[in-house]
């Protein structure tokens, strides 16, 4: 459970066991994002990105390594994320050019190192490797690097899927940090349904399949 300062949850959400984060305390919104984006029906996608890169450097109390699940994400079985003191990470085979493009516009070194995604609907994020993402992209285009991210995507890709916060943490690692994380294969499916029989230790189940 995240904790944080009582002045920053959000009441209007309740939920037994579990503190929520008002989305406000991020130095971006809707609004912001959208002055750089365009008013489009993809600026919350592009935010639920940015909130998981920043959230260790804006939630109080998170802790160094902190493990973001999408909210459409469900684990059927106990999981490890961490042996021998170094993250986990499943592997997928999505393969989207424009996230490539978009990474590689964020600094020249962030390309596709690796045939395995990192687009498997969740994550651990270290602080010190997201820090120094960060700094690598703002000394680059001397900017806050959440505008850098969002001046990156290409225009025509804007209204699709311009970026991916998983897939450049995943390459970033691979690029800099690559005896520092594990990947390992995990069973899962994407599916339009919670229920399932399959042997899988988690599903996504999108709305879009719904």
């Amino acid at each position: 459970m995240i904790s944080t300062l009582a002045s920053l949850l959000d009441p209007s959400i309740i939920i037994n066991d579990c503190v929520t984060i008002n989305e406000n305390i991020f130095p971006f919104n809707k609004v912001s994002i959208g002055n750089i984006i365009g008013n489009n029906d993809r600026i919350g996608w592009y935010l639920q990105q940015l909130i998981k890169l920043y959230s260790g450097f804006i939630i109080d109390g998170i802790l160094e390594n902190y493990l973001v699940i999408d909210s459409d994400t469900y684990f059927m079985k106990p999981t490890s994320f961490f042996l021998n003191q170094l993250p986990l990470y499943n592997p997928s085979t999505e393969y989207n050019i424009p996230y490539f493009n978009h990474m590689n516009k964020l600094h020249p070194t962030l390309r596709k190192i690796t045939k395995d995604s990192g687009i498997s609907h969740h994550m651990m994020f270290q602080i010190k490797f997201i820090k120094e993402l960060i700094s690598l992209v703002e000394n680059y285009h001397n900017i806050e690097f959440w505008k850098a991210f969002l001046t990156c995507i290409n225009k025509q890709d804007i209204l699709g899927s311009g970026a991916s916060e998983y897939e450049i943490y995943f390459n970033f690692l691979h690029i800099y940090h690559k005896d520092e994380f594990i990947v390992r294969t995990l069973k899962w499916k994407n599916t339009n349904s919670v229920i399932t029989k399959d042997d899988v230790d988690y599903i996504s189940c999108h709305w879009y399949m719904r």
